[in-house]
């Protein structure tokens, strides 16, 4: 578990370099990184992860997937808010395993994008320590944690 942290924190800088690059600030309110803590779906049943990181820094997400084999999926991508309770993730195909992001969608249990790639969230509670995104699409509820 421990040495599981050590990767957790080096991609955790890693990517806080890699995000830095990004040049407009309008998204800040979200910058850092943020455990996913549990996915609730339509009829209330709630899973726990604890496995699934993401960076959000100024235009620019990092998702950091660790899976039970050991295997570390990172994954970068672009937000939007075109409104303080509205973000936009669009994944950037160049940086998913084989440019498939159907199979990474599934993967984060994001539900479908729409024809540009993007997946829209409603941002049901949001403060430095927590938030709670909702997914209209496939009407689910991922809550998070700042790491």
């Amino acid at each position: 578990m421990i040495e599981n942290m050590r990767k957790v924190l080096l991609y955790s800088m890693l990517s806080a370099l890699i995000l830095v690059s990004c040049e407009n600030f309008k998204n800040y309110r979200l910058d850092g990184m943020w455990q996913l803590k549990t996915v609730e779906d339509v009829d209330g049943n709630i899973n726990s992860i604890d496995t699934v990181f993401y960076g959000f820094q100024r235009e620019c997400v990092f998702s950091y997937t660790s899976v039970p084999s050991l295997q570390f999926y990172p994954y970068y991508g672009y937000i939007d808010m075109p409104s303080d309770n509205i973000i936009h993730i669009t994944m950037d195909r160049r940086w998913l395993h084989g440019g498939n992001l159907d199979k990474f969608l599934n993967y984060a249990d994001w539900g479908n994008a729409d024809e540009n790639g993007r997946i829209t969230f409603n941002i049901m509670k949001y403060d430095k320590s927590n938030l709670i995104l909702s997914n209209s699409g496939n009407k689910k509820t991922f809550t998070f944690k700042k790491f």
